[in-house]
């Protein structure tokens, strides 16, 4: 398969706007979209040792949570490790994706992990730093009644529909369609020229504004019809929040249970002491904080569990790996 359709589906499992503004260093660090990637390597981290090891097992793609290089390089020296690195990766047609904090921040990724192990339900959880906000638009289609569940089908399939932990929300109601076919028209029913009434099934849901496109090319796969009759429409509504760092009741059985709110962040999190006692946590599981981040929690009465900055986040690394096997089965996964 083409890099660029291995890209796409490493954005859908960690949409790039999720990242921090910061964070400018995500996506394709090295490679050409064009190569054929047959097997991929999955890791936290790109250190020699695993440059070494994608050589020798002939992988074409590094899909890494850090980067290989975290600010822009002004000059690429061969006498150094990384520039050791970067000749070897691409001396041996290796390329590297990098999902970092839009993978802190994506359903199922590091802190939603992280969470799950804490006892949270990160579902039910309030992120502590935002880094995206959805914007939701609804989506109106008219459909004949034959094709009706169809076109619902790939709506669903799409992203659309979803409304908290409900999917396949839309509303459907009967009327009538008219048109006029002109010259070169191939209506699916009436003939050119004549004015054409059809019953047709007026069917709305729901969707965030990064599926569109998606929704888009579904229905239009399903549709009978060769212009498509649909709506856009912008909402007010607020969607899913996401970004950086988990906050919510843990649950009844959990090792936790003893507080009424804990925080979890991943890696650093030590620089949202200040904002998760904000919102009213007792406990902060994060990676690492910094001295003064532990002077602020130990004066705010927050308490803190430092496990390690590799060891919150290499947790991530075997769901990554079943997510983009699901997305791409024809890929061989390390």
């Amino acid at each position: 398969m083409k890099l660029q359709t291995v890209i796409q589906a490493m954005n859908r499992i960690a949409p790039p706007q999720y990242a921090c503004t910061w964070d400018t260093q995500i996506g394709l660090q090295i490679g050409n979209k064009n190569a054929e990637i047959k097997k991929a390597l999955v890791t936290l981290d790109i250190t020699s040792a695993l440059v070494n090891t994608a050589v020798k097992q002939k992988a074409d793609l590094i899909v890494a949570h850090h980067a290989l290089f975290f600010r822009p390089l002004e000059s690429i020296t061969l006498h150094s490790p990384l520039g050791k690195n970067i000749a070897k990766l691409i001396k041996n047609d290796i390329a590297v994706f990098i999902a970092h904090t839009n993978l802190d921040a994506a359903p199922d990724g590091v802190n939603w992990t992280l969470a799950r192990r804490s006892g949270l339900d990160p579902q039910k959880c309030e992120v502590i730093e935002p880094t995206y906000r959805e914007q939701l638009y609804k989506y109106v289609v008219f459909v004949p009644a034959e094709a009706v569940e169809a076109v619902h089908e790939a709506i669903a399939a799409a992203g659309g529909g979803y409304i908290g932990k409900y999917s396949d929300c839309t509303f459907r109601l009967s009327g009538t369609g008219t048109f006029r076919p002109l010259d070169g028209a191939k209506p699916y029913t009436g003939r050119q020229g004549e004015l054409a009434k059809a019953e047709e099934i007026r069917i709305e849901t729901i969707i965030a504004e990064e599926k569109i496109g998606a929704l888009l090319n579904a229905v239009r796969a399903r549709h009978p019809y060769e212009e498509i009759a649909y709506d856009l429409y912008p909402l007010k509504n607020s969607g899913r929040t996401y970004g950086i760092g988990l906050l919510g009741r843990p649950e009844k059985n959990s090792q936790y249970a003893g507080y009424k709110k804990i925080a979890v962040a991943s890696g650093s999190g030590g620089s949202l002491v200040q904002k998760a006692w904000d919102k009213g946590a007792e406990l902060l599981i994060t990676g690492e904080a910094g001295y003064h981040d532990q002077l602020l929690a130990a004066e705010l009465g927050l308490e803190l569990k430092i496990c390690g900055h590799r060891e919150t986040e290499e947790i991530v690394v075997p769901a990554l790996r079943e997510k983009l096997k699901t997305e791409c089965p024809e890929l061989a996964i390390l």
